[in-house]
């Protein structure tokens, strides 16, 4: 499976990058799909496209047919998510926060396997928090140090992190 870069919506740019590597862990390690590296995935694409400064490779992406993706890719299944919303807003000791995704599973014919959009928005009374639950699930994660230091530094990273294994709860076994 190939995970394909992430459609970001949301106006941050962290965003996506952390979207797509808790997808990819919650691939392998939690419902333990091989899947394709994505330096290997971009690569292949920028290769086989004209992504770049002029056409970024969301929009390539868009114009292409999931089945020659698939062959390109040589992977028998496509992610394709869109970052819909990924913002929190703090006031004294108030915090509201959203991360709102769709994912979508397509096969090599573009027929979609799974499709599901989730929010995790939510809102409180927040008293300082841990992130042992983050921490655990990153330690292992295979994720690269440079995005696990952007996961820290964002004050969403648990909430993505919830949000995507609830998103892939319903997920097909493979």
């Amino acid at each position: 499976m190939a995970v394909l870069p992430v459609s970001n919506q949301s106006g941050d740019p962290d965003g996506s990058i952390i979207l797509r590597a808790l997808i990819i862990h919650e691939l392998e390690k939690n419902l333990g799909y091989r899947v394709q590296s994505p330096e290997d995935t971009d690569q292949i694409i920028h290769d086989r496209t004209l992504t770049g400064p002029d056409v970024p490779i969301q929009v390539a992406l868009a114009r292409l047919d999931p089945g020659v993706l698939a062959t390109w890719l040589g992977v028998d299944g496509i992610m394709q998510s869109r970052l819909m919303a990924f913002n929190r807003a703090k006031v004294s000791i108030y915090q509201q926060s959203q991360v709102k995704a769709h994912f979508q599973l397509m096969d090599r014919s573009g027929n979609a396997l799974w499709s599901v959009t989730k929010d995790s928005d939510n809102g409180g009374l927040t008293m300082g928090g841990g992130t042992a639950a983050l921490d655990s699930a990153l330690a292992t994660s295979g994720i690269s140090p440079d995005v696990i230091n952007r996961i820290h530094q964002s004050p969403l990273g648990e909430a993505a992190l919830d949000m995507v294994h609830d998103a892939f709860s319903t997920f097909p076994e493979p």
